[in-house]
């Protein structure tokens, strides 16, 4: 018996669309074989890339942290809850430890009173504290700068400042008074005379007790301005004040009515202020302007008010006036247009009007001659009524 045989062969346009289904797999795999091949490419760039972008950063990153570790200053990282979370090795040798976790609040507290080691002396550390915020974060960073040496630096600048001050007042003073102490020497030995009148010895007396007055008044000028201390004000009366400084003047200079003419000032006049100081600051104005003019001196002193709460004395010479190129510093210590002068008259003055709460200016006259004039606050009723005027 025979068996019949059959054919599985798959028809031809079967076999058409496998192949073509294959190529298109085959063809898919290599453009995707290709994309991997890109991809891993562009991988392995960025990622050398990164590398060395981070190699970059770690290696500024160690430049920093070694720039900030050998900083001669001070820093401290402080977070958004005021507690330090780094310092470098300077902060912790200027604050001292304890520092990192430490509240910067404390920290800042111990750094006003720093001391060196017990090894350096005895001395006081000086710094200066700066904050700056960091962004937006709350955080802050703080430079501690240590200013021991220029604070130390400043003193000793200070103190040769004030050695020079004294070293030169002292000079002026030697010189000041060595004219005058010659007079007394001459003087006293003029009165151990067996066969001096007994005029004589009045005049003489009287040579010398000028003679001492001036020394006197040229130690005071000096010793009142290196103090330089605020004198005890009272309410008083600028009649009295006036009347003093006239009195004083013309026995001390000797001046005729017609040299010397001061406004009178009425009761109603009241000031706070130091007597003998105004009195004084008068008087140096006045023998100023006569020995600016020379043989025929004539100075005039006027009182006026500027308004309801302020007066102004003006003291006014017919001599040369002051030239121009010495008007602004004619109330500096020590500067001096006379060869005999201290250069203190002036600066005394000026400091005597200040402390009273006034001003001082010089200017010359458009009529001839130089004026000052004193700016004073004066009293009103009320105010008197506090206290007591002399």
């Amino acid at each position: 018996m025979q068996t019949a045989q059959h054919n599985y062969l798959a028809p031809p346009e079967n076999n058409l669309a496998l192949d073509r289904a294959t190529q298109e797999l085959n063809t898919s795999y290599l453009d995707l074989s290709e994309r991997v091949e890109r991809l891993t490419q562009e991988l392995h760039l960025s990622r050398s890339e990164l590398m060395r972008e981070l190699s970059e950063k770690d290696a500024i990153f160690q430049r920093l942290s070694a720039l900030v570790q050998a900083l001669p200053g001070g820093i401290l990282l402080v977070d958004r809850d005021d507690v330090i979370r780094d310092a470098n090795p300077c902060a912790i040798e200027l604050v001292g430890e304890p520092v990192i976790g430490e509240s910067w609040a404390s920290v800042e507290r111990r750094s006003v009173n720093l001391r060196f080691p017990s090894g350096e002396g005895d001395r006081r550390r000086h710094v200066s504290v700066s904050v700056q915020p960091i962004g937006s974060s709350g955080e802050k960073l703080v430079l501690i700068t240590d200013t021991t040496a220029l604070h130390e630096s400043q003193q000793l600048e200070s103190q040769k400042q004030r050695l020079m001050a004294m070293g030169e007042m002292a000079a002026r003073l030697a010189h000041q008074i060595r004219t005058p102490i010659a007079s007394t020497t001459l003087y006293l030995s003029q009165l151990g005379r067996a066969d001096l009148a007994a005029a004589d010895r009045g005049q003489i007396c009287s040579s010398l007790s000028t003679a001492l007055r001036h020394v006197e008044s040229t130690i005071d000028s000096m010793l009142g301005f290196i103090r330089g201390q605020a004198t005890e004000l009272v309410p008083l009366f600028l009649q009295d004040v006036m009347q003093d400084f006239e009195a004083l003047i013309r026995d001390g200079l000797d001046l005729p009515s017609g040299q010397l003419t001061v406004t009178p000032v009425d009761r109603s006049v009241r000031i706070n202020g130091a007597r003998e100081d105004l009195v004084g600051a008068l008087s140096n104005l006045v023998c100023n302007a006569v020995q600016a003019s020379g043989e025929a001196p004539e100075v005039h002193v006027s009182v006026s008010a500027l308004d309801a709460r302020s007066i102004q004395i003006r003291v006014r010479d017919h001599g040369p006036g002051i030239d121009e190129a010495h008007l602004p510093h004619i109330f500096d210590p020590f500067y001096t247009t006379r060869a005999a002068g201290t250069g203190l008259g002036l600066a005394v003055v000026a400091m005597t009007v200040n402390q009273h709460g006034g001003d001082i200016s010089a200017r010359n006259h458009p009529m001839g001659g130089a004026e000052f004039v004193i700016s004073l606050p004066m009293l009103a009723a009320s105010e008197c009524n506090q206290g007591e005027v002399e």
